[in-house]
């Protein structure tokens, strides 16, 4: 062990109510499940894996809950008829076997600045998140997660077990880590009698969007649809993703916006994320990774 490990405090949660207590008794303590994301240790953390209180998975008739501390290979085991098909398709797309192994559900949604791959998905589907600090608990819609509660900790996910008919995975960027030009992508589309009866479209990296302004455009929609509603989507769609990148950029230090813009959001277990190697981020790239894949999403309705 060098100087700089010996400066660290590392500590092994054994519950939920061993969790609850040391999150309560120690300052700046940060939570590492499966650690697949991490290039070193941050100075105060406490290591959860391994807790049985985490690793729950209960599916009924309307949703399935899963238990943060659940690895993501675990989830895949359960087949692709137990799973929903966009959240099945964005767990394969994860890394390596290896890393499925070790990696958790409650990690990959709690990472920051660049969300996990599974966030754009579970966006999608309103997943619910449920964090629980003492004895309170805190329940959490993915549309509303600004920020992970201050001491607390990420229990379980209740995922809705919607039926629908065109469910679409992308994730862009390279493969083996996550980086600020890293995004993933989730489409999914209900159709009744010919028409559009529901649709959600969720791009998570750096940014995070969905609008239900933009997916009640198209809803109520009868089939297929012309190429001009979706000329129309499209220009709507490039609004928003700009909205976006100013509303980011007025809430963070970003410099400019643009290609090549530095940011100073990395700063999440100070900053020891393998997501913090690349020190830019290009937006225009982003935007037309996102619009072509919108356009070929929407192109499965025409």
């Amino acid at each position: 062990m060098d100087g700089m490990e010996k400066n660290k405090d590392v500590y092994f949660g054994s519950s939920l109510d061993d969790v609850l207590y040391q999150l309560k008794s120690r300052s700046n303590l940060q939570i590492c499940g499966g650690c697949t994301f991490l290039r070193e240790l941050p100075k105060v953390s406490l290591i959860i894996r391994g807790i049985d209180d985490f690793k729950h998975i209960e599916k009924r008739e309307r949703y399935m809950e899963i238990g943060s501390g659940v690895t993501l290979a675990t989830i895949t085991e359960l087949g692709e008829k137990n799973v929903p098909p966009v959240l099945f398709q964005a767990l394969n797309s994860v890394a390596t076997p290896l890393i499925r192994n070790m990696a958790t559900l409650g990690g990959n949604i709690c990472l920051q600045p660049v969300r996990g791959t599974l966030f754009a998905p579970l966006l999608a589907m309103d997943a619910m998140l449920e964090f629980r600090r003492g004895t309170e608990i805190i329940t959490i819609p993915m549309n509303q997660l600004n920020e992970l509660p201050a001491a607390s900790v990420l229990t379980k996910v209740r995922i809705p077990l919607n039926e629908w008919d065109v469910s679409l995975f992308r994730r862009v960027g390279p493969s083996w880590t996550l980086e600020e030009n890293c995004a993933s992508y989730a489409f999914l589309a209900s159709i009744q009698k010919e028409s559009l009866l529901d649709l959600r479209i969720a791009f998570c990296g750096l940014l995070r969007l969905r609008s239900r302004e933009l997916e009640n455009m198209l809803v109520g929609t009868k089939l297929p649809l012309s190429h001009r509603e979706i000329g129309n989507m499209l220009s709507m769609a490039s609004e928003i993703f700009d909205r976006q990148v100013e509303a980011f950029a007025a809430g963070t230090s970003l410099n400019a916006v643009g290609q090549g813009v530095k940011h100073a959001a990395c700063n999440l277990l100070g900053g020891h994320l393998s997501s913090c190697r690349t020190p830019s981020v290009d937006f225009p790239l982003l935007k037309a990774r996102f619009l072509g894949l919108l356009r070929e999403s929407l192109n499965q309705l025409i």
